[in-house]
C-alpha cells in the first residue's frame, strides 16, 4: 500500500531570490564540471551549493550553507504540509509538449514489498556519495521521478489549477517548470486515498531512492523511529505513466580499453548482426528508420560507421536464457549482452570503469574522434510499456536504460528529514 503524504517544503524566499531561473539546477548526476562552475557563477544562492558544492568537504559545506541560508531568510519553511502540482512544458523535435503531475513524499520501503518498483540496476559510487550528503545535511534536496497507473483518469482532476503558480522557472534547456500549492485537507486526503492501491514505478532516481531506504534502515538500527518520521519518506514528482508528455530518450554507450581493432570487432559482430557501412551524417536517421528491427549504430571514429540489425532474436534467447521474453526484446539488453559482453568482452564487473554514457549523439561522436573513447554504440529509446512490464516482473534493466526527458529540476522545493521532523 503506497503511503503518499504532503510535506512542509523548504523553498527559496521570493523576497530574497526574485529570479528562480538563476538558482535552479539540473539534477546532481547531470551536472558536469563546467555546468557546476556556471551555476556557481550564476548566483550566490544557486542550489548547486547545496547538492554539489566544490569545497574539499562538500557534505559539511552543504550543511553549513543550508543552515546559513535558513538563518538569513534566503530559505523559508512552509508552515503547512502540502502537495505541489507540477507542470513542465517543453519543445522536442519541433513538437510542443507538456506533462502535469504533483510533488509529494512517499514512504520508502524495500522493493520486495512491491509498493515502489525499480527498473534499472544502480552503481555503488553515487549511492555512497548521496548517503554521505543525506547523513550530514539531513535534507532531502532532490525529488525522484515516479510513475503511477491511472487508466480512468481519477487523479487528473486533482491536478487542475486556475490561479497563478506559486513558483515558476525556465531552465537552460528552455523547459518551463510551474508549481502550485495544494494544501486543502479534503483534497489532500482524497488524493492520498486514491494513491494507496497504486504501484509506483521509479522512472528516474534509483540511486536517491535506495539512499533514502539505506538511511532509514541505519536510523532504525540506532533506535525506535516514529512511523511518521520524515526520514521514513522520500520526496518525489509523480506523473501518470500514460501522460502524452512522458518522453524517453536513448542513452548511448562509449567504450574504452578495447583490445579489438575494427576489423576484428566487425567479424565478431557478423555472427549476430547484418552489417552495413553508412555515412556518419545519415546514421541517426537510419537508426530511427529501423527502430522496429533491434538495430544499432557502431562508430569507430574516422567516419567508420555501421548499421547493425539483429539477424535472429533466437541468438538472444541463448545468451539471455535466464531472462524473461520481455527482457530479451529490449534493445539495451541486447546491446549489453551481445555487443558489449560477447563481442568486446566487457563483463558486468567491468562496466563501471570501461563503459560511459552519453545522451547527445554529436557529443558521443566527438568523444570518439578525440581519442577519449574507442567506440560509440547508439540505440533507439526504450518504450514506456517495456519499462512497466519489466518492473512488474521485478526484473531490472541494465544501468542507464532509460533517459526520461525533461529532467526534474532541483531547487524548487525540498524537505527537512531531521530526526525530530514528522509528517
Amino acid at each position: 500500500m503506497a503511503d503518499v503524504r504532503p510535506f512542509p517544503a523548504l523553498r527559496y524566499n521570493p523576497a530574497k531570490v526574485r529570479d528562480l531561473n538563476a538558482v535552479i539546477t539540473q539534477p546532481y548526476d547531470k551536472i558536469t564540471a563546467k555546468m557546476q562552475d556556471d551555476y556557481l557563477a550564476r548566483h550566490p544562492y544557486n542550489f548547486v551549493r547545496l547538492i554539489l558544492p566544490k569545497e574539499k568537504n562538500p557534505y559539511d559545506s552543504s550543511a553549513r550553507t543550508c543552515e546559513q541560508w535558513q538563518r538569513e531568510g534566503v530559505l523559508i519553511q512552509e508552515e503547512r504540509p502540502a502537495f505541489y502540482v507540477l507542470e513542465e512544458a517543453f519543445k522536442l523535435d519541433n513538437r510542443v509538449l507538456s506533462r502535469r503531475g504533483f510533488i509529494g513524499a512517499i514512504r520508502v520501503e524495500e522493493f520486495e514489498k512491491k509498493t515502489v518498483l525499480p527498473h534499472e540496476f544502480t552503481h555503488s559510487g553515487p549511492k555512497a556519495d548521496r548517503l554521505n550528503l543525506l547523513r550530514t545535511t539531513k535534507k532531502d534536496y532532490e525529488q525522484i521521478f515516479l510513475l503511477y497507473p491511472d487508466e480512468r483518469g481519477e487523479i487528473d482532476r486533482f491536478l487542475q489549477t486556475t490561479e497563478e503558480p506559486l513558483m515558476q522557472a525556465v531552465d537552460e534547456y528552455g523547459v518551463a517548470h510551474r508549481l502550485w500549492r495544494m494544501a486543502e485537507p479534503a483534497q489532500i486526503n482524497a488524493l492520498r486515498e486514491l494513491l494507496k492501491e497504486r504501484v509506483m514505478l521509479i522512472a528516474d532516481g534509483h540511486h536517491r531512492y535506495e539512499t533514502a531506504l539505506t538511511y532509514r534502515q541505519e536510523m532504525e538500527k540506532k533506535g525506535t523511529i516514529p512511523d511518521n518520521a520524515a526520514l521514513c519518506f522520500k520526496t518525489a514528482a509523480f506523473f501518470k505513466i500514460t501522460d502524452p508528455g512522458l518522453v524517453i530518450l536513448p542513452t548511448h554507450r562509449l567504450l574504452k580499453n578495447i583490445n579489438l581493432n575494427p576489423e576484428a570487432a566487425l567479424n565478431k559482430l557478423s555472427q549476430f548482426f547484418t552489417l552495413q557501412q553508412i555515412p556518419r551524417e545519415q546514421a541517426k536517421a537510419v537508426l530511427r528508420q529501423n527502430e522496429d528491427k533491434h538495430s544499432f549504430i557502431i562508430y569507430f571514429g574516422a567516419n567508420r560507421c555501421y548499421l547493425l540489425i539483429l539477424k535472429d532474436i533466437g541468438s538472444a534467447a541463448e545468451v539471455l536464457k535466464n531472462k524473461s521474453p520481455e527482457y530479451r526484446e529490449l534493445d539495451v539488453a541486447l546491446l549489453h549482452a551481445l555487443i558489449i559482453d560477447r563481442v568486446f568482452g566487457i563483463r558486468s564487473g567491468e562496466v563501471e570503469v570501461r563503459v560511459a554514457y552519453e545522451r547527445y549523439w554529436d557529443d558521443a561522436i566527438t568523444r570518439v574522434d578525440s581519442g577519449e573513447f574507442a567506440v560509440a554504440l547508439f540505440l533507439n529509446p526504450t518504450r514506456p510499456e517495456q519499462v512497466q512490464a519489466l518492473a512488474q516482473k521485478m526484473e531490472r534493466m541494465p544501468q542507464k536504460s532509460t533517459d526520461f526527458y525533461p529532467k526534474l529540476i532541483s531547487g524548487m522545493v525540498f524537505m527537512d528529514v531531521a530526526e525530530e521532523r514528522m509528517l
